[in-house]
Order: C-alpha cells, then structure tokens, then sequence
C-alpha cells in the first residue's frame, strides 16, 4: 500500500501523467476496486441469519488511515536510511544510492513535514532493493524494526 501511494515500483519512481491516476490513501487500499478487507471469522455471522438464508456480517476492511500510519512511520526512519546508504555505499563504493531523492508530488502533503516524511519513505523504499541485493536478506524486520543498529 505505502508503495502504490508513493509511486515507486520494482525499486524505481513512477510518474504519473494524469491527475486521475495519482493514487490517494483511499485508492491505496482498493483492489480491482473493491476496498481490502480482513478474512471473516465463522464465528461473526450469525446463526439466526444463517438459518433464515441470509448470513449478513460485517467484514472489517483496512481504513485509509492506516497508509498514512504506515508511511509515517516508515518516514520516519532517515537513521535507518542513512545507515542502509553507509553500509551499501561500504559493499559498493560505486554505488549511487546517496543520490536517491523522493520527488513526492506536494499535492499529497498538507504541510512541508509531512512532505520530508513522504519522500524520506520514499528514499528508503528506493534504496532497499539495492541493499536486500547485496546483503542478500530482507532489511525489515532484521534491522528497521529493532530501533536501530547495533
């Protein structure tokens, strides 16, 4: 989801051309246009509609918000980012990932910090492709999620 909302695919930034193809937070949690939603426990729908033919439940689907939540945090990583850069820059000296930026269109920011945070995320989720290639494993939970290096 964080990665629809900020644009990047397969370790590259994409640009969109039209405005009706920006992704937002709702659009970030849509499939084939259909909001995503949690798998529904048998336990929730109730056996008196179940009996009656009509099993009616309701299925909690991810809110926009929790994209938000997500990039906030991630954007909120630039030690990670800046350490993910010094040990790939040590491994590949010719390496050009301190020249990743985060063009964030500033439409999808209501102040310029949040703007900082959106393109910070963005310059970590641009980065690590290259750092799981040379260290050959995945950078989260291993380093990002264990509030720093040690």
């Amino acid at each position: 989801m964080a990665e629809r909302f900020l644009d990047v695919v397969e370790g590259r930034h994409e640009f969109r051309k039209n405005r009706q193809d920006v992704i937002t937070y709702r659009k970030a949690v849509l499939h084939n246009r259909c909001q995503i939603g949690y798998p529904i426990q048998q336990d929730n729908i109730k056996q008196d509609d179940i009996e009656q033919g009509e099993p009616s439940f309701d299925q909690p689907v991810i809110p926009p918000s929790l994209v938000w939540r997500f990039v906030g945090w991630f954007g909120g990583l630039s030690l990670m980012l800046d350490k993910a850069r010094e040990m790939i820059l040590k491994k590949n000296p010719n390496s050009l990932c301190h020249r990743v930026t985060g063009c964030v269109d500033p439409d999808k920011a209501r102040s310029p910090e949040r703007l900082c945070i959106l393109e910070t995320a963005q310059q970590l989720l641009l980065v690590l492709p290259e750092w799981e290639e040379l260290h050959g494993c995945k950078f989260f939970p291993r380093f990002a999620t264990g509030s720093g290096f040690g």
